[in-house]
């Protein structure tokens, strides 16, 4: 999984600069999550804020810096590990950390695999908990990781339980080229994901690497996060695998229906 980059800077104080800068810099990071569209380029973030465009080009730099944006290769800009960070917190309320890392640590304990949690925000998916396996064989990633939207069986798990539009938002946030013929060549393993209730990763996102996930849904009916256990497939075999969905699902239902 892609990692934002850290560029080393000093965070932003109520020295730093006026109320109006700081103003510009807030609607200019909440622009970057929730405008129509979302992940913007430079241009479509200078419309969204109506500010000059030289003043946003300076602002989003100073905010890549602190972590709190990153830019795609394609020039777009998304949620840095810090705003990850932030909004996860602001999230506990509903879905606890807590709750979402004690659950990790079940399945890991059940199964012996890696287990990750992952969640949406803005129009991205990062890690926000992650229990490794005790086997020296194993796939390591880091909480605040990105998490792919198409090619991994937890952002599978979440799309499934999404409408089409929040879909799309998922795929541009993850810099995919064509987030139209992307949704259309993975639509059949959603809607299968969708009917079974988890999804499956057959060394796609990874060779060697075999993946369960099933997703958390919120009040509404959609999915807010996930859970998925992987490990390599010549120990995790299929019948462990699946084997292991109970446990897995009951995580993920659980989770839900804490609100």
């Amino acid at each position: 999984m892609a990692e934002d980059t850290e560029v080393p800077g000093p965070a932003p104080t109520e020295n730093t600069k006026s109320p109006s800068y700081m103003g510009r810099i807030l609607n200019l990071l909440e622009q970057s999550v929730v405008a129509e569209g979302a992940p913007l380029t430079l241009t479509e973030l200078a419309a969204a804020a109506d500010a000059p465009l030289s003043t946003v080009s300076r602002l989003t730099a100073q905010l890549v810096a602190w972590g709190f944006l990153n830019e795609t290769t394609t020039h777009r800009f998304v949620p840095g590990r810090r705003l990850a960070a932030m909004a996860a917190a602001v999230s506990e309320h509903l879905y606890s950390n807590d709750r979402l890392q004690q659950a990790t640590r079940l399945l890991t304990g059940i199964t012996g695999e890696s287990t990750t949690a992952g969640r949406i925000v803005g129009n991205s998916m990062f890690i926000i908990a992650r229990t490794e396996s005790e086997q020296p064989l194993r796939a390591v990633n880091r909480i605040g990781e990105f998490i792919p939207p198409d090619n991994s069986a937890l952002g599978k798990a979440i799309m499934s339980r999404l409408p089409r539009a929040r879909q799309l938002a998922l795929l541009r946030g993850a810099d995919v080229a064509d987030p139209e013929a992307t949704l259309e060549k993975i639509q059949p393993e959603l809607e299968e994901a969708r009917r079974r209730g988890y999804a499956v990763d057959e060394e796609t996102y990874s060779v060697g690497l075999r993946c369960r996930a099933a997703a958390v849904i919120g009040p509404d009916g959609l999915a807010v996060a996930g859970l998925s256990i992987s490990g390599p497939a010549a120990r995790f075999t299929l019948d462990l695998a699946e084997g292991a969905v109970p446990a897995l699902r009951q995580e993920a239902s659980a989770i839900g229906d804490m609100r």
